[in-house]
Order: structure tokens, then sequence, then C-alpha cells
């Protein structure tokens, strides 16, 4: 090796070797513990106005955090919870078995958010990217078999259990304006099961709620676009051995994302053969059609039809439309 050679590798090599090894231990050796702890706190207690901490209303739990590759980290165990803002809410949560998420260092750099990720949640995945800069934020999901019937967050909005795998894909531009918001949603639900022969529907009127037989509603398909702040939903459908169901309707995005409104409406069509199946599917039906509130979502071909409307994060109001025209027709 010529003599200039080894004396650049002497005072160039060593530091570089000094430099990596440094880099390397201290990268393996970080009290991700504490970034843990510092993460839960930002969720749980962020800053608010004048720096105070206030809480969030929301519990974070995280089994264990590690380092990925430099500029991510992967955590396992990780639980979201809404805490109930009345005496009569459920708490809201959000599991996920695995989470692996990385950062963007070049967006970081000039204060913006560019996140990858990748979740284990409900049995199914779902990975994407989330992008944040002071006027606007994009997101990018794409979801594969998503096990319903493991994803608690639904217990709280449902009345009933729901059974099938969830797919598709989210591609959504939201601009602090949300008049501006662009974007499209293709959401596919295969083996959708409604309830499961214990769970009880209420119904004003008729006490504690009645029992309902499980539906076998196939494979669910819903579309949707967003436009101009509006999110139309363009296509709702099902078609089962038990039940068909389509709907209709749009979100109305407002800059507080929980307070956007929702104007839906949905028809049911159940087969004869599930509303004979057994006597208590033929009580159920009969009590139904005895029910004032019931017998105004019945349209005059039978089916049943809802409009359910209001925000995201309040109490949804619901209401027979069976004199309204069925979702798509002219």
């Amino acid at each position: 090796m010529k003599l200039w050679l080894r004396r650049i590798g002497k005072w160039v090599g060593y530091p570089a070797f000094f430099l990596f090894s440094f880099l390397l231990f201290a990268y393996w050796t970080f009290p991700w513990d504490r970034v843990r702890d510092f993460i839960v706190q930002e969720v749980e207690n962020p800053r608010g106005p004048g720096g105070r901490r206030e809480p969030s209303g929301f519990q974070l739990e995280i089994v264990d955090l590690s380092p990925s590759w430099g500029t991510g980290v992967n955590l396992t165990g990780v639980r979201l919870v809404r805490m109930p803002l009345t005496p009569d809410e459920r708490p809201v949560d959000v599991t996920f078995e695995e989470l692996n998420l990385r950062v963007g260092v070049l967006a970081a750099l000039f204060g913006s958010i560019d996140l990858s990720f990748d979740a284990i949640v409900a049995g199914g995945d779902v990975r994407g990217r989330y992008e944040r800069s002071d006027d606007a934020m994009s997101i990018e999901a794409k979801l594969e078999n998503i096990n319903l019937r493991r994803l608690s967050i639904l217990r709280a909005y449902l009345p009933l259990p729901l059974e099938g795998r969830l797919s598709g894909d989210v591609d959504l531009d939201l601009p602090a304006d949300p008049s501006g918001a662009e974007g499209r949603l293709s959401l596919s639900l295969e083996g959708l099961k409604v309830g499961d022969g214990q769970a009880k529907l209420s119904f004003e009127g008729m006490g504690d709620g009645l029992t309902v037989e499980q539906i076998d509603a196939g494979d669910l398909r819903l579309v949707a676009a967003v436009q101009n702040g509006v999110l139309e939903i363009e296509r709702v459908s099902a078609r089962g051995p038990d039940m068909e169901l389509g709907g209709a309707g749009q979100l109305r995005l407002l800059p507080r994302l929980g307070s956007s409104r929702l104007d839906l409406l949905l028809r049911l069509a159940f087969t004869e053969d599930y509303k004979t199946r057994s006597p208590r599917t033929s009580g159920l039906f009969m009590l139904l059609d005895n029910n004032p509130l019931v017998r105004a979502a019945k349209a005059p071909d039978g089916a049943y039809q809802i409009r359910l409307g209001g925000p995201l994060d309040g109490r949804m109001q619901t209401r027979g439309a069976g004199g309204e025209p069925a979702p798509g027709a002219n």
C-alpha cells in the first residue's frame, strides 16, 4: 500500500471506526424505557397553552419498546383507550399486537412529520404512511385480513357483535381547511356475520331488548370518495343467505374531526328463510312490526330503512326512513 494512503487511513480510519462504534453502542444501550414513558406522557398529558400539561382523555399502554434499524422503533402490546366523557359511556379502546414506526429524518429536520408504519392489529396487517406539516396532512394505508371479532373498538359503537375479515385501501389528503380535503376509500368485508344468537338489540318500549339470531350477510363492499371536504359514500352493499344490505350517504368533514357530521341511509332486507328460521326469529319480526318506531322504518316492499346522523364523537341519532327512496334509487 502506498505510504500516503497509509497515512490518510490512520487519520481517517481510526476516527471513523471510533465514531461508528460509539454510535452503535449508544444506539443499543439507549434508555428506550424512558422513550416509552415519554411517549405515554405526551399522549396522556400533552402540553397545553402556557406549557402546562393537561389530561387528554386518553390512556396509552406499551408493553415493550425497542429500536428498529436506526430511525425506527418497534412497539409490542400497544393499547390506546379513550376514557368516557359521561357516566353512561363506555371506554373505547384499540389494541395493536405489534407496531413498527419509522421516522423520515429530513422531514423532521424541517419541522414536519413523515412516518411510515406497519402494524399487526386483530390478527391482520395495517401498513402505510402518515405525513403532516403546518398546513396539511395525508394518510395512505392498506388493510389486510383484520378480524372484526377481535377488534375491540367496535364494541363501543355497535349494539351487536360482528364477524368478518376486513381489507382495503385508504388514501386521504386533509389540509388545514377541511373544505379542500380529497381522497378515496375502498373497503371489503368478507364473511360478514351480525350477532351471535345471544346479544340483544335494544328498542324503545321493548324492555331490555331482543335476542337476535346470527345473520349471514355475505361479503360487504364500501366505496367512498372525498371531494371538497365531503366524504361521499358511493356504495355500501352486501348480499348473503340471510340479508341484503345497501346504503348511501356522506360525512361532512370539520376542523375537529370528531365533530364531523355523518348522514347515512341504510337499507336492510331480510330473506323469508331467515324470518321463519325459528320461533325466536318469527317472534322477533312480529314484535318489530308492532313497534311504532320500527314501523316507521319499514318500506313498502318489506325492507327496513334507517337514517343515521350526527357527530362522530357524539350520540348518533337514528330514525325510521321507510318512506324515503331506497339508497341508489333515482
